[in-house]
């Protein structure tokens, strides 16, 4: 399986796969129909990010018809963004999780309408990275998207979520310097978790990617690290991908994304 990339530029679309651009197309209602429901829509790139750019541009209005679940962030990079049952959550940097209108916006975000397609009990797991190796197994094609929804009573989750920033903006490496640090003991809640394909290259981080947001809605974060005693995941796979980009650019670069990525997730 081959992922159909679909990328706006203004009007435009241009229909890819990873290989290289198949054509260009104008964009029809039936297309945007067809394109929701098993197909990952992001906002902006995750190297334009990296670069400092955090003007919000897409309202979540607008990004919630494109998905029920996901995770991003915020205009100017205020707090980790959330998304579950189609209501979207902004964890702040001092802890506090608010429930954000739809007229606010954001720089970068990946959502998708979840739609399970496995799921899974799991049992005792120590760590990130072994909650990680048990997900490889559900998956079946490397080419595609997956999305997770974990759903448990957590025995540590560590999680962060960093500051507002002000023009001029950081890189997101320093950016991150400044975020805060959360760690919760048994507690009930969910990651929300994107795991994207080798060949994502700029767009977005390759591998996993998950945030936390408590059953009250009112702890959560960027997730750092975590462990039980049991959980219930819940996977969908997409093989779809639909991007619209930033219509500003970042001021800064990023000469090594890959360490530039490494320096932030984790």
């Amino acid at each position: 399986m081959k992922i159909k990339f679909t990328a706006i530029v203004l009007s435009v679309l241009c229909v890819v796969t990873l290989g290289g651009c198949a054509g260009t197309t104008t964009s029809t209602s039936s297309d945007a129909v067809a394109s929701k429901e098993e197909t990952l829509f992001q906002a902006s790139t995750i190297n334009s990010l990296l670069a400092g750019n955090y003007d919000g541009f897409m309202s979540f209005g607008e990004l919630k018809q494109h998905g029920d679940v996901g995770i991003g962030t915020f205009d100017a990079l205020d707090g980790e963004l959330v998304m579950i049952d189609n209501t979207i959550y902004k964890v702040k940097a001092s802890g506090e999780v608010v429930e954000v209108p739809d007229t606010d916006t954001t720089p970068f975000a990946a959502v998708t309408y979840f739609n399970e397609d496995v799921t899974k009990s799991l049992e005792k797991t120590a760590s990130l990275d072994a909650l990680e190796q048990e997900l490889d197994k559900l998956m079946t094609d490397p080419a595609s998207f997956y999305v997770f929804r974990i759903d448990g009573t957590f025995n540590t989750v560590k999680a962060r979520s960093v500051p507002s920033q002000q023009k001029p903006y950081p890189v997101l490496s320093e950016a991150v310097k400044n975020q805060s640090i959360f760690d919760y003991q048994k507690i009930s809640g969910t990651l929300v978790g994107l795991w994207c394909p080798e060949d994502i290259g700029g767009l977005n981080v390759k591998g996993y990617h998950f945030h936390f947001i408590s059953d009250d809605r009112s702890k959560g974060g960027h997730l750092l690290d975590v462990s039980f005693d049991s959980a219930k995941a819940f996977m969908d796979q997409t093989d779809g991908f639909f991007m619209t980009l930033s219509p500003t650019s970042p001021e800064g670069t990023v000469d090594d994304a890959e360490s530039a990525i490494d320096a932030v997730e984790k």
